[in-house]
């Protein structure tokens, strides 16, 4: 006989607490990332790319260190990841002030699938933002934020200590 637990879709009261603030964060990182790639399927985009197209129009023309220090990506996660937009033709890559330095900026067609996919992101926004309540969307992303900067700040003592050896 199978469990009926099993079956059915398991709701918010029964998400197990994790004791591991990494799993606990990833999790919520794939939740989110599924209701967003939902929405924006249908115009051949995935949340993250969406993302980093959206961060390349905030910041203009930019190098990929100053890209990967406002996502938080390795260098090599990046690279894959701006291999793939250009690829898609929706970045280029051009020369920078000196020749060992490459920055990357939107084509037209990747301003184009950005503003095509904007509405649909702002529906998956708004359906996750709807399901919380006001202050708990706030608290989120403050508590969000406050996390990142305290990782950060908790990395760098290892950093120092890698690059000394």
């Amino acid at each position: 006989m199978r469990n009926r637990r099993a079956q059915r879709p398991m709701d918010n009261a029964e998400i197990d607490l994790l004791p591991c603030a990494c799993a606990t964060i990833r999790r919520a990182s794939r939740a989110v990332t599924q209701l967003y790639e939902q929405w924006l399927r249908a115009h051949g985009i995935e949340g993250p790319q969406f993302a980093l197209l959206a961060m390349m129009e905030r910041l203009g023309e930019s190098n990929q260190t100053t890209m990967g220090q406002r996502f938080d990506l390795d260098k090599t996660t990046l690279s894959r990841n701006l291999k793939l937009l250009n690829q898609k033709g929706w970045i280029e890559v051009v020369p920078g002030a000196d020749a060992r330095e490459r920055r990357v900026r939107l084509t037209p067609d990747g301003r184009q699938r950005l503003a095509a996919a904007r509405p649909t992101w702002q529906k998956a926004q708004a359906q996750l933002r709807s399901a919380l309540k006001d202050r708990d969307w706030d608290a989120t992303l403050h508590v969000l934020n406050a996390i990142t900067k305290a990782a950060r700040r908790a990395r760098r003592p290892r950093e120092r200590a890698a690059r000394v050896r």
